[in-house]
């Protein structure tokens, strides 16, 4: 029943928009150790909010690509996709030693829900992985998964397992040696991204991999990633497999280990756990520390695949047609929108926002939050990985910019170079609006659209500065489903039940 009293206090609405790095800061400053069970809670949802959102996304449009125009179109397709979401992340690791590139590995991995241990010799840093993150699609579920969203595994924790490139979803495998499958018969669809990220595009930016990928011949399997010391010693095959030279006169580091047994366990521990471990120790100093680097490990996975996403509708959009990217926005929202819309169709809003609030910090987003007496409204700049990419480059790097605040990188995506697609004509999935930012176009696609033919009314609307890039997004959710005003309906080209 929605009455007219508040839901939340001011106070209560300000906590949910606060990052996560600040609450922690803040507990730590205070020594605030009964803050700290909820502030954990927050950081494993947070975890894999978007991040596994994000690979089933590519697994729909790479799939798409290669049923509507085959493998070569596809490749194509990831080759410029990796300009804009693969090359300016790799130019992150350039002027690293073997251990600032180690540590910024684990924080990608952590980060995309993998299990791992690593191992260090006097010429590399092995990470043993089971399973790698982007596998989890690969390895067919454990059993557990429709129960618990992660397991606690000592001091570790286990993420689902999909089995997504099996039936029903049946995510593309590509067949056939070269570059991008490096040089095997078969492989995933997405771990060809990784092919990108860690050993393809790294070549040609800073002359060596950042970790020599070994993937055996199945799921079950576990992997191995070697971040070599000196990139003499990355093995000649490394190269040949994904069909570079291997460069000339490149500096390396003289052998010996970097990391102390503590170090490599904690490159290998979940931060929320490491979070758990400095509580129970009392260690404040340890907090702060972890606060320093949330934010960049919070958006370090997701950024990239946003941005490939982003890259892949432009690119269908210019080679299949606009009406191939609205069919592959349809069959996102049943792969992304339909496991997820049972369990939120029939939450209060007392539950709705404080998750909503979870979804929009694990984006990389500056907001608010506002109560009124019918709706909630969220304002952010930028608010959501949309309005990040739609946005110009003005923040180039995280930065704090308030006691309560902090602002995540922009990416100018649709200006030059870049130049990812504006549609070219009114689709109900741009609110029938015409020079709408493709990317942004799923936000009504799976939140409007999806929501009213599935359940009769809108998740939220979403409204985009489409006229000031860097102005303000808005947020609209209405307390009572019944609420919505028609017109919402109408602009995505639906009727309101029963008007």
């Amino acid at each position: 029943m929605i009455t007219d009293a508040p839901t939340f206090s001011a106070e209560q609405l300000d906590r949910l928009a606060t990052p996560l790095s600040i609450h922690l800061e803040r507990a730590a400053d205070r020594q605030d150790w009964d803050a700290l069970p909820w502030i954990v809670g927050q950081m494993d949802m947070e975890c894999l909010a978007i991040y596994d959102a994000y690979v089933n996304w590519m697994g729909v449009l790479q799939t798409f690509i290669v049923e509507r125009a085959g493998e070569t179109a596809h490749d194509q397709a990831l080759a410029f996709a990796a300009e804009y979401g693969v090359r300016p992340f790799v130019h992150q690791y350039a002027g690293l030693d073997a251990r600032g590139r180690a540590q910024k590995l684990a924080q990608r991995l952590r980060a995309s829900g993998s299990r791992f241990e690593v191992e260090e010799s006097d010429r590399l840093i092995r990470f043993r992985l089971d399973p790698w993150g982007p596998v989890r699609w690969w390895r067919r579920p454990e059993g557990w998964e429709q129960e618990e969203p992660r397991r606690r595994d000592g001091d570790r924790l286990r993420y689902p397992s999909y089995g997504a490139y099996d039936p029903p979803l049946s995510f593309a495998i590509l067949s056939g040696p070269r570059p991008l499958t490096q040089g095997r018969q078969t492989l995933p669809s997405f771990l060809a991204t990784e092919v990108q990220f860690l050993e393809l595009v790294p070549v040609e930016v800073l002359g060596a991999p950042i970790a020599v990928i070994t993937l055996d011949d199945g799921p079950a399997d576990p992997v191995l990633l070697d971040v070599y010391r000196d990139p003499a010693d990355v093995p000649e095959e490394a190269f040949a497999r994904i069909g570079v030279a291997r460069p000339d006169h490149l500096p390396g580091e003289p052998p010996g280990r970097v990391f102390t047994d503590e170090e490599l366990e904690r490159l290998a521990t979940p931060v929320s756990l490491q979070v758990e471990a400095a509580g129970a120790a009392r260690d404040a100093a340890r907090l702060r520390a972890i606060a320093a680097n949330l934010d960049t490990e919070l958006v370090g996975a997701k950024d990239p695949l946003g941005i490939a996403i982003a890259a892949l509708l432009s690119w269908i959009a210019w080679h299949l047609g606009e009406d191939a990217a609205e069919a592959a926005l349809e069959r996102t929202a049943e792969v992304v929108m339909a496991p997820f819309l049972g369990a939120v169709r029939d939450l209060t809003p007392a539950d709705a926002i404080p998750m909503w609030s979870m979804v929009w910090r694990a984006h990389g987003s500056t907001f608010s939050v506002e109560e009124h007496s019918e709706t909630f409204v969220f304002r952010g700049r930028p608010l959501g990985a949309c309005h990040r990419m739609w946005s110009h480059a003005y923040q180039r790097e995280v930065e704090r910019i308030s006691d309560g605040r902090v602002r995540y990188p922009t990416f100018g995506c649709y200006d030059p170079p870049s130049s990812f697609h504006l549609l070219r004509g009114p689709r109900p999935m741009s609110r029938g609006r015409s020079g709408y930012p493709i990317y942004s176009c799923h936000c009504h696609m799976l939140h409007t659209i999806y929501p009213i033919d599935h359940i009769g009314r809108p998740l939220w609307v979403e409204e985009h500065p489409l006229h000031d890039r860097d102005g303000e997004t808005v947020h609209i959710h209405y307390k009572d489903p019944a609420a919505w005003p028609a017109r919402y309906y109408e602009e995505v080209g639906r009727s309101k039940p029963g008007a």
